[in-house]
């Protein structure tokens, strides 16, 4: 029998940041036993209806290759799961408030989900990485995921720049450049090409 994958999970924004690049970004799963396999919350698809900025920039979230890839990759949790995730989604707002941080209930659900299942989070939200930390939740940023991936074979270090090429065109880079180049350099050992 086959060991579970590891469980990945992606916030919103690292999902609109890489899934018309890398597609289908959520179908199936990478990397040696147990495998890789990435999920993005059920509320997403609520998080871009009910928001005109996200329909605008995004628009091609709701092609129909899109919703199909994201169909069988929602999470949500169900049993006495769902207990434990709403808990833990009110102690994180009540951290997130009480320290000046900045998330969105999405980004709170996301670590929620990821301190009760002991999921990978990904996100590039700088107070969302600052709360997982605190927290023991294990996140990584865009960067990472793709070092993870390029590393397993899924997709290539080509890939990795022409992705960061587009985000750049679409001022859409999950951090400042500076950063980005330096956090580049570290994972993958040469140039940015932003």
């Amino acid at each position: 029998m086959s060991p579970a994958p590891r469980v990945i999970l992606l916030d919103s924004c690292a999902y609109f940041r890489l899934a018309r690049s890398i597609h289908p970004l959520l179908a199936g799963t990478f990397g040696p036993p147990p495998p890789y396999s990435l999920f993005v919350l059920a509320v997403l698809d609520d998080e871009y209806r009910t928001s005109s900025r996200l329909k605008n920039k995004f628009e091609w979230v709701n092609n129909k290759e899109y919703r199909q890839d994201r169909a069988a990759k929602k999470y949500s949790c169900k049993g006495k799961g769902v207990a434990e995730v709403d808990n833990a989604f009110s102690y994180l707002a009540g951290y997130a408030k009480a320290n000046r941080l900045l998330l969105s209930p999405e980004d709170l659900r996301a670590l929620a989900v990821g301190f009760v299942r002991h999921f990978t989070v990904v996100s590039d939200d700088r107070d969302l990485c600052d709360v997982a930390e605190a927290h023991g939740i294990d996140c990584w940023g865009s960067l990472a995921l793709l070092k993870v991936m390029v590393d397993c074979g899924h997709i290539s270090v080509a890939k990795v720049k022409e992705l960061l090429e587009y985000l750049d065109q679409e001022e859409d880079l999950p951090t400042g450049k500076a950063e980005l180049r330096d956090c580049y350099r570290t994972l993958f050992g040469d140039g940015c090409p932003v």
